[in-house]
């Protein structure tokens, strides 16, 4: 009652290969990338289709060598050390303090030898 259930995202994947078809609901989404079922699928290999009710469809034509090549670039996005690799442009606070420390020290060395 208090407590709202995450409401799943209506997109699906599917996987279409020589001998079966797989539909997978979408875990998380990123500008390059789909991620459903343990898979990082790039989004440039998807053929995108609209369903009528809402929500999109991504399909991927695979075999089991593309299939086991985006279990290892999921399994690659879920470690910690490559994960913050994968954070372009979020910097943290002591990267900004180093950056105001060396600015200072410069400004004083130039004040220094101008002196």
């Amino acid at each position: 009652m208090f407590f709202k259930k995450k409401s799943q995202s209506p997109d699906v994947v599917i996987l279409i290969n020589e001998s079966e078809i797989r539909e997978l609901p979408v875990d998380n989404e990123t500008e390059e990338a789909v991620s459903a079922g343990g898979l990082s699928l790039p989004k440039a290999d998807a053929e995108v289709r609209y369903f009528p009710s809402g929500g999109r469809a991504f399909i991927f034509g695979c075999t089991p060598t593309y299939l086991a090549e985006c279990e290892n670039v999921a399994r690659l996005e879920q470690s910690t050390v490559l994960r913050n690799l994968f954070d372009y442009g979020s910097t943290g606070k002591t990267a900004n303090i180093q950056f105001y420390v060396m600015m200072a020290v410069l400004i004083i060395t130039i004040f220094l030898l101008r002196g």
